[in-house]
């Protein structure tokens, strides 16, 4: 059940943060009823946002928002103009906590969302500009590989679903006919991923990876993107920013936010590498990324779920256009 708020509790929150809010209004995100609450007052309309852990890290929420919060104050050394400004509590931090729940502000940003090829290219810049913060994380990332962990967790989940759909497809009609259609493209598209993945150039750039630890956003969607009154393209909703494979998070963003359109594809492409060149071999790395149906196995984890079993209806609409946009990137690799 999604939490609400009081009048009260919100006032309560936001005074922490040097504000007194006029009016406020929850808002809904595309998983969550009450993801964010938008407070207007007389210095102007800001964010109020519950901080939203990923079940996916053993760390509880409180050091979560924590090293959240040591990341965002990284990027605004950094002087990183892509995300909305966060205010400090009276505490000084970032956040506060709020029956056990911990809160952020940052600036609202009113605007709308990503239309066309320069809109793409925008993103593609901001991107890279944001895997390009490398300075002063050795100590944070020393002995980790962020693309070798991503890969694990793909694989199992690659597993599992192996082993699911099969069961699912045995008394759910809708995911048997999804399995005959395309459960067979799927696993080879898996397999010639893998393969890729193995290729020994790849082993080694992914060997050298801890050297220059890089920030991630995470959650590069349609919805967190937005371009500001002024022109100026923002990332939202940073609670998944950590030190992680810059290249899945670039073929995260190519599949979430492109809606395989070649002309958006090559436009982010185009942004991310005038501000961050990609060798040949990373460019195979993100298309073997790109390949892996990660939304079939999303779609079988929870069968009984509206929005998984959404997935499934636009399957044979998007297909094609995932096979067309995967022969792009193939070309990109040897361009």
């Amino acid at each position: 059940m999604a939490k609400s708020y009081t009048k009260a509790q919100i006032r309560n929150i936001t005074r922490r943060f040097g504000l007194i809010p006029l009016k406020s209004s929850l808002v809904p995100s595309l998983y969550r009823k009450n993801a964010v609450i938008q407070v207007k007052t007389k210095k102007g309309t800001y964010a109020l946002k519950p901080f939203s852990r990923t079940k996916m890290v053993r760390s509880n929420t409180i050091q979560q928002m924590k090293q959240a919060a040591s990341m965002i104050n990284l990027l605004k050394k950094r002087k990183y103009r892509y995300m909305p400004t966060w205010l400090p509590a009276h505490s000084g931090k970032l956040w506060t906590l709020h029956q056990g729940t911990p809160f952020y502000v940052s600036q609202w940003i009113k605007g709308r969302g990503l239309e066309t090829a320069e809109d793409f290219e925008k993103l593609g810049w901001a991107l890279a500009t944001l895997h390009a913060t490398s300075i002063g994380l050795h100590r944070i990332g020393r002995g980790k590989f962020p693309t070798f962990q991503q890969l694990r967790v793909w694989k199992n989940q690659d597993r599992l679903f192996q082993r699911k759909i099969k069961q699912i497809s045995r008394h759910d009609t809708k995911y048997r006919n999804w399995y005959n259609a395309f459960g067979k493209d799927c696993k080879r598209l898996s397999r010639r991923a893998w393969k890729d993945l193995q290729d020994t150039s790849v082993i080694k750039l992914l060997q050298k990876e801890n050297r220059s630890p890089s920030l991630i956003h995470s959650d590069i969607t349609i919805p967190n993107v937005i371009i500001s009154d002024g022109g100026q393209l923002k990332i939202i909703d940073w609670d998944r920013v950590k030190v992680g494979s810059v290249y899945a998070d670039l073929a995260k963003a190519l599949m979430n936010t492109t809606q395989f359109n070649p002309e958006f594809v090559k436009s982010l492409l185009k942004g991310y590498q005038k501000r961050k060149p990609l060798s040949r071999t990373e460019r195979k790395m993100v298309t073997a990324l790109y390949k892996l149906p990660r939304e079939a196995w999303h779609a079988s984890q929870h069968p009984n779920r509206s929005r998984d079993r959404e997935i499934l209806d636009h399957w044979h609409q998007s297909w094609p256009l995932r096979l067309q946009i995967i022969h792009i990137l193939q070309e990109w690799v040897h361009a």
